[in-house]
Formats: structure tokens, sequence, C-alpha cells
């Protein structure tokens, strides 16, 4: 898998799931979410985190089989910050 850190913006179904999303200028279709989302935490201990919720600290994990230019298994990252693209493989 190709990691980035790409920019995003993802339109949830109504079951809170990525369903759309946009990146590198580009519209994508989620055809599959592939398993259940996971949850990490950012390193608390660290001084930049210092004072934030757990949900600021929260980075939620998302795997989906999405449909644009061509196919691909892509990871999306959903985190206080917005959305990602972390990794592509097709």
């Amino acid at each position: 898998m190709r990691r980035y850190h790409e920019p995003a913006q993802v339109q949830i179904d109504q079951a809170g799931r990525p369903a759309r999303f946009q990146a590198w200028g580009r519209t994508y279709l989620v055809v599959e979410v592939l398993g259940p989302h996971w949850e990490t935490q950012l390193p608390w201990w660290q001084p930049e985190h210092a004072g934030k919720t757990i949900d600021q600290l929260t980075v939620w994990h998302w795997r989906v089989r999405a449909r644009g230019a061509r196919d691909a298994v892509v990871e999306l990252e959903h985190h206080a910050g917005g959305w990602a693209v972390v990794g592509v493989e097709d």
C-alpha cells in the first residue's frame, strides 16, 4: 500500500460510513466498506497534545473499495482536523 497524507472531503451515509470522497481534485465513489473501522489515539503524553479531549485525540480509520479513474482499496482517516487519504492499494 502506498502511503499518503492527502486532505480529503468525505460524504458519509446515514450509518456514518464514508460514501464518497474528493481528493487530488477527483471524486471517488465508495462501493464497499472493507471490514469494521478501527480507532487509534494520538500520543496524549506529547506536549503538542496536552489539554486535548479524547475526541480531539481519536483517529478513526476506514478501509474502503473506491471507484474513480480506476478501482482501488483506500485507507481514510478521520480526526478532529478533518479527513485524509493515508493509503492506496490498486
